[in-house]
Parts: C-alpha cells; sequence; structure tokens
C-alpha cells in the first residue's frame, strides 16, 4: 500500500477545492459565504487549515458533580447523581482524535481524519474537534468525558462505552468494555482504571448504527484525563439534506507473471453535519477477483470483499476526512492486453490511475486524459492519468483500465517448457542415483525452507495463485523422492522405533 500513501500525501487539498465545484449553487449558499471556485489539482497544496470550532476550553477544576460513572470491574453502568457545570471544568481544547480511519503518519495531510475542519475550503462547515487532555485536578485513574452534539451542546442520558485494551508481553492481548450513562449535563466519569503503557482507552458512542468515537490514549500515573466527543445526526444515503459527501480513487493495477495486483484507495471527504453510514453499499469488482485484502483501521471505517461481485464500504463517515485501502488480484495467463471495469464510491470527484510499464506498455483510460510517464518513487517508469469533474460534468459510476502492449508469451512459453521439461528429466536422472543419506536430509531441509518462502510469498501477496499451487505441488513431490531414495531396511528400522 506504500504507493498509494504516496500518491495521498500529494493528494490532500483536491477534495475542498472539488467540493466547492461540484456542489449546486444552493449547497453552497446554505454552507454560508466564502466558498467559490477556487482550488487545486491532485498534486496542489492544500489551503491553510483554520482554527477548529468548538468551546473555548475552560480553566481546570475540581471533578464536576454530577457526571455520571462506572468501574471497570463493576456492573458497567452507574447513574448519574446530582447536578453539574453546563460544561465541563477543563475540558480539553477542542484538538487531536477525529473519528476518521486516519493515515498513516508519513502522511501530511490531518493524520487524525475524522473531525477538525483542516483543509475545509472558506466558508465550508468546520466539525469541532474531539480530543482527550491531561488535568491535574482529576484523580489519577480517572477519565471524563464530555459528550456534545456539533453546535457543542451537552447530551444528557447517553450511554457511553468505553473500550479498554490490554497489551503486556506477561499477559498478552486482551479487551473488555464497561458502559456508562452521561448525567443531565452531559457528563460521563470511568473511574479506578489501570494506568501506564500497558493499557489504553478508547471512549465511544454507539448509536442508529453509527460509532462515533477518538483515538485510544494512555492514563499516566499521577493524572486523569477529561474528553470530549461529538455526535452527530445519521443519515444512510447520500441525497439527502444537508449530507455532502465528495469522493476520490486512486487505481495501482501492476501486471506480475500470473496475475494482475490492483491496489485501490478510497478518500472520502464530509463536508455536511451529518454522520453518514452506508447502507448495503456495493461497490462492483471484475467477478473474477480474488486474494482480498485490507487493513483495519482504528475506526469502524472498512471494506469487505463480496466474492464474485465486489466490495462493501461500510463504518461511520462523521464530518471531515476519511480514507479505506484494500488490494484485490486478477488472473493473467500471459495475455497481449489487459481489460477490466471497477465500480467507484458516490459522487466522484477526482480519480488517477497508475500502472508501473514497461517501454512498450499502453495504458488507456476511456473519458481520462491521455496518461503521462512518470517515476513511481522508486525508480520505475509509470503510466499515470487522473480526471477531475466539475459540477456541470455526468456522474462517474465506473472506471475502465486498459493495459496494452504487454509481452506476450509467443516462443518464450515454449522454450520455458522445453526448459521444464529438461530440467525434470535431469531431476530423474538425479534422483535414481540414490545420493547417501545425509545429502537427502539436507536436501530434505532446504526444500522445507523453500516451502516456508513460498508460503510466507502466497500469504504476503508476492506469489499468485497458480505459481503458489504449481511451485508447491513440485516441492512436495521433490521432498517425497528423498523418502523414497532411502534403503528400504532403514526405512524399517525408523518405523519400528516410531511404534
Amino acid at each position: 500500500m506504500r504507493e498509494l500513501k504516496k500518491v495521498l500525501t500529494a493528494a490532500a487539498g483536491v477534495a475542498c477545492a472539488l467540493a466547492t465545484t461540484m456542489l449546486a449553487p444552493s449547497d453552497a449558499a446554505a454552507q454560508g459565504p466564502g466558498v467559490n471556485g477556487a482550488g487545486t489539482t491532485m498534486g496542489g497544496n492544500p489551503p491553510a487549515p483554520a482554527k477548529p470550532a468548538g468551546a473555548a476550553p475552560a480553566k481546570p477544576a475540581g471533578s464536576a458533580p454530577g457526571a455520571g460513572s462506572a468501574r471497570p470491574g463493576g456492573s458497567g453502568s452507574a447513574a448519574p447523581s446530582g447536578s453539574g457545570a453546563a460544561l465541563p471544568p477543563g475540558h480539553p481544547s477542542p484538538h487531536g482524535q477525529g473519528h476518521g480511519q486516519g493515515a498513516d503518519d508519513n502522511d501530511d495531510d490531518d493524520p487524525r481524519g475524522g473531525h477538525g475542519g483542516a483543509g475545509m475550503p472558506p466558508g465550508m462547515f468546520r466539525a469541532p474537534e474531539d480530543g482527550a487532555l491531561e488535568d491535574p485536578t482529576m484523580p489519577s485513574g480517572t477519565i471524563q468525558i464530555h459528550i456534545s452534539d456539533l453546535n457543542g451542546k451537552p447530551l444528557p442520558n447517553t450511554e457511553v462505552t468505553m473500550g479498554i485494551l490490554y497489551n503486556s508481553v506477561a499477559k498478552g492481548e486482551s479487551k473488555k468494555r464497561v458502559t456508562a450513562r452521561s448525567n443531565s449535563h452531559g457528563l460521563v466519569q470511568f473511574e479506578h482504571l489501570d494506568v501506564g503503557a500497558g493499557v489504553a482507552y478508547r471512549p465511544m458512542v454507539i448509536t442508529d448504527g453509527a460509532t462515533f468515537s477518538m483515538m485510544p490514549f494512555q492514563l499516566s500515573q499521577k493524572l486523569g484525563m477529561r474528553a470530549l466527543l461529538h455526535v452527530y445526526p445519521v443519515v444512510r444515503e447520500v441525497e439527502v439534506p444537508d449530507t455532502l459527501i465528495v469522493t476520490q480513487s486512486i487505481v495501482y493495477a501492476e501486471v506480475k507473471d500470473d496475475r494482475v495486483q490492483v491496489q485501490q484507495l478510497f478518500k472520502i471527504y464530509n463536508f455536511g453535519k451529518t454522520a453518514w453510514v452506508p447502507n448495503d453499499l456495493l461497490i462492483p469488482l471484475p467477478p473474477t477477483y480474488t486474494a482480498f485484502a485490507t487493513q483495519q483501521g482504528m475506526t469502524d471505517v472498512a471494506v469487505e470483499g463480496v466474492p464474485g461481485k465486489g466490495v462493501k464500504l461500510r463504518g461511520t463517515f462523521s464530518p471531515g476526512q476519511h480514507s479505506v485501502e484494500f488490494k484485490w488480484q486478477l488472473p493473467y495467463a500471459g495475455e497481449a492486453e489487459v481489460r477490466f471495469d471497477i465500480g467507484v464510491t458516490p459522487h466522484m470527484a477526482a480519480a488517477r490511475v497508475i500502472a508501473p510499464a514497461s517501454k512498450d506498455m499502453v495504458l488507456e483510460v476511456p473519458g481520462f486524459p491521455a496518461p503521462q510517464s512518470q517515476s513511481d518513487g522508486m525508480g520505475q517508469r509509470a503510466l499515470i492519468t487522473e480526471t477531475q469533474l466539475k459540477r456541470d460534468d455526468k456522474p462517474m459510476t465506473s472506471i475502465t483500465v486498459n493495459i496494452r502492449g504487454l509481452p506476450s508469451e509467443g516462443i518464450a512459453k515454449y522454450l520455458a517448457s522445453l526448459l521444464a521439461l529438461t530440467g525434470l528429466a535431469l531431476g530423474v536422472v538425479l534422483a535414481a542415483k540414490k545420493p547417501p543419506e545425509r545429502d537427502r536430509k539436507s536436501e530434505r531441509a532446504r526444500l522445507l525452507a523453500d516451502i516456508e518462502d513460498l508460503e510466507r510469498g502466497h500469504r504476503d501477496g508476492d506469489v499468485g495463485p497458480k505459481t503458489y499451487e504449481s511451485a508447491r505441488r513440485e516441492l512436495l513431490d521433490e521432498i517425497a523422492r528423498t523418502f523414497a531414495a532411502e534403503p528400504e531396511p532403514l526405512r524399517a528400522g525408523k518405523t519400528l522405533r516410531g511404534a
């Protein structure tokens, strides 16, 4: 996935500009003044981030009374008691913990994903940021969370789930959850929690099929923490009021010896004031695709493979930015041309297709400009084409990738077959000579090591299914020959000892 992440870094600001050109005039007006058509290409720089919106931090004070509280070892919930302040004293300055699936540490755009409005066009809704800060007035082992809506209004009687992850050398990894409800002022408090590097906490509000959460954090030995978490109205469809979804797609297609390896990245920007939870959204892939793989991030945003159909997009796309990455394969038998169609996410604003290329290879993507020859960042020639849509353009529903000029098998196929048959005959002759037992043992060890390397390559996606099956079968046959070459008394003796 590293190639896609490099491209993603360069593409950080494009959707912000595209949103201003794709939104209908009424949508732009509803967002406020300052929306215009200026922007950048996918390789351009994002607009300067504005100061995050949200409630101003108060001076830290003592623990607010009236917060609902829970202990990890208890029943998991507690009723609020007493009264408290309208806002949590010393609640964190809005920073640092987005809802979205963040990009990795190498990304130059907002690494938190989710909230914060970083890179948003002027006049667009800027989602308030979630976060957690240490508070010297909070007892050690305590987390107090303020639950609010997008306008900072407290949300009372809201069930809050605290995800707890234990990870240590002595005990390994384990997880558990405890719950509590916020009081009338939107405050909930978890007490007597474990501290130190071996445990992490992730506050969540799970409602209406959506999960609103912040990135996991740890408690220090001496101080407790205050946190701020926002919850949004949930929508299932993108074509509803107050839902402004803009997406990007990057496709990286590489033709290998017996397969086409395809990596994809979807970047989803939510410029609205609601959280979008896709309802059974299927993105088509070629029916013959195999070897689907993805990595689950720190949020519920993800894709899951549907064999023979494509992938389903799932999770909570709250205001801000989110990204999902995955890869899959197509069988390849040495044809001179490869062509496949893939679906796209809703409201696709920009798409880029990249293909590592030999000197004679040609990349064609109907509806896209002619590809440019560039380096892929790893010293290899790559063909790259991208397109951006404007408001009046016809919506993009699919992308067709056509790769031509691939080396055909031709006579090379017959030469390879001849060499394989020659090697097989030579192997049979050598096997008939019955090498000494010590040689057989070393040969068997070498073959077992080769099988381990083959399994590792297949698991990592570097070895295709056809190559894997044929190579594994040959290695197992070679191992069987080492046993068959043993003298009969030796094998009998081993059998008796084993009995």
